[in-house]
């Protein structure tokens, strides 16, 4: 991965810098939006293994070095998300007509690996709704693409409520961006994230 040397660092979509909001954390300062907004709460998860490994190691005056378990994690994601080079055949757009280069319907086939879809409805799923989606895996069934995804909640969410708007995003995204019919999807919500 390249580095950027612009100043468009990365930023939560209810625009707070990701950068910002990790200073904040460290210092003990987080505003009262970040202290409040579920993009911010959800980030905040997401970095406290990073300031809970930096904190201790500051206070003991030792080199920061990563989480136990860290590899662990990442190796285990690394592994659900099955890198193997199975793809999806997506349908062609609208009816072929030949070879005729200018009619936008020349044959083919458009194919899109399975690791792909995954990463793409994880990332469909607002975590505003409380909801983070884990691990996902797919596979086509001849009513349509089934997807199987683990998640984590927010304390205080509402399941059946999050996992319903994790539901209509994902299938929207099948829909409107695969173009294919959903036969089923199955959400496994493993952990509660406690933010107090």
């Amino acid at each position: 991965m390249a580095v950027d040397p612009s100043d468009d660092h990365e930023q939560l979509p209810c625009g707070t810098s990701a950068d910002a909001l990790l200073d904040h954390l460290r210092e003990g300062t987080a505003t009262a939006h970040e202290r409040t907004c579920p993009h911010c709460l959800a980030a905040a998860e997401e970095f406290r293994p990073l300031l809970s490994a930096l904190g201790s190691a500051l206070s003991e005056n030792r080199e920061v070095t990563a989480p136990s378990g860290l590899l662990d994690d990442v190796m285990r994601t690394v592994r659900a998300e099955g890198r193997s080079g199975e793809t999806l055949r997506l349908p062609a757009p609208g009816p072929r007509s030949g070879s005729d280069p200018d009619s936008g319907g020349a044959p083919g086939n458009t194919r899109i690996r399975h690791s792909a879809v995954s990463a793409m409805l994880r990332a469909c799923v607002d975590p505003a709704e409380g909801l983070i989606v884990g691990r996902c895996r797919i596979s086509h069934t001849p009513d349509g693409l089934a997807v199987t995804a683990t998640a984590r909640v927010l304390a205080g969410t509402v399941i059946p409520d999050a996992t319903a708007a994790a539901r209509r995003a994902m299938a929207a995204f099948v829909a409107d961006r695969l173009g294919l019919r959903v036969a089923r999807i199955d959400i496994d919500v493993t952990d509660v994230i406690d933010l107090a």
